[in-house]
Formats: C-alpha cells, sequence, structure tokens
C-alpha cells in the first residue's frame, strides 16, 4: 500500500535516498521485514517515522519476505543505495517508475488482464480493499497506508456479498 513515491524514483537521476526506499529502510527479521519510512507524502517535515512490517508468508509466491530476501542474494548491492535494482552486465541500474509501470503491464498481459486497468496505484488501491476484506481495522489500513485521512475509503470495493450482508444484518434487527 505504500506511494511509488516512495518505493521508486520517477528516473533514475531523480533518485533521493531521504525519500525512496534503499536496502538500509528494510530491516530483516527471522519471520518478517520492517520497512522504515521517514518521508512521504505526509510526513515532509521528518515529524514521524513510518515502520511496516511485512510478514513472511510460507509458501506463497505473493511472499514480500522471501522476494526481497531472493532480489538481495540475486541483485547484491550497498546498503544505502537504491533498494530497488536492475541486473546489467557492467553495473545495475536503478529502477524507475516507467519501467517498473512498463513490467508490470508486460506482466498483466502476459496473465491475458487488460492491462491499461492497471498502474502502480493498483497495489495500494487493492492492498486497501485487500485489508478490509481481511477485517483489518480501518485504523490500521489508514495507518499501514499512510493515510492522513479517510481518503482510502474510496478505493474500496464492495460485492454483491458485501451489500447483502448490510441488508441481512438490518433485517436481523428487525423485531417480529
Amino acid at each position: 500500500m505504500v506511494r511509488k513515491s516512495n518505493l521508486v524514483p520517477t528516473s533514475a537521476k531523480n533518485f533521493d535516498p531521504r525519500k525512496q526506499l534503499c536496502r538500509n529502510n528494510v530491516i530483516v527479521y527471522s519471520d518478517y521485514l520492517l520497512v522504515k519510512m521517514e518521508w512521504s507524502k505526509t510526513i515532509q517535515f521528518g515529524n514521524r517515522k513510518l515502520e511496516l512490517p511485512l510478514v513472511n508468508i510460507k509458501d506463497s509466491p505473493l511472499c514480500p519476505y522471501n522476494a526481497y530476501n531472493r532480489m538481495c542474494t540475486l541483485v547484491p548491492a550497498d546498503v544505502d543505495g537504491p533498494a530497488f535494482l536492475i541486473p546489467q552486465a557492467k553495473s545495475n541500474k536503478i529502477l524507475c517508475y516507467s519501467i517498473f509501470q512498463k513490467k508490470l503491464r508486460d506482466i498483466l498481459e502476459m496473465c491475458g488482464l487488460d492491462s491499461s486497468k492497471f498502474s502502480s496505484h493498483s497495489f495500494r488501491r487493492g492492498g486497501a480493499t485487500w485489508a478490509f476484506h481481511s477485517k483489518v481495522l480501518s485504523e490500521l489500513i489508514q495507518f499501514h497506508g499512510d493515510w492522513r485521512s479517510d481518503a482510502y475509503k474510496v478505493y474500496l470495493k464492495f460485492d454483491l456479498h458485501d451489500k447483502l450482508s448490510i441488508s441481512r444484518a438490518m433485517a436481523e434487527e428487525i423485531p417480529i
């Protein structure tokens, strides 16, 4: 649910270690990663720090813990350098937003999805929706996505099952 501006720069020239994620901002523990950020859209003056734990999801291809550790093994880098690099023959290249977006769209196309309906922001929107459907408290969703307001609620998708649950809950409270 992190903003793209915290993960990757708009271009390699725009990389700012105070703003984008560096390897030293990710601490690896035995069963989770702790991602630390001191700057974001809502933290511009160092008035607080955001610490987000990402747990190890055993046997899941979606596990951020395993993906990060595998990436660090395959693409070694300086701890104070960018967290995400693309291996090149002579030196690593900084992963910037345009490259990330293109790769995301290529993968979506390979999966048979309409890539024009997705962007890196889909992770923010989808993360908030997934957390909501996982019964995470709204305050924790707001914290994890670093939203200052309730703006994340506009991202939530409600399917027919959700809508029926409202109607059924209300119907159950009607005295007979």
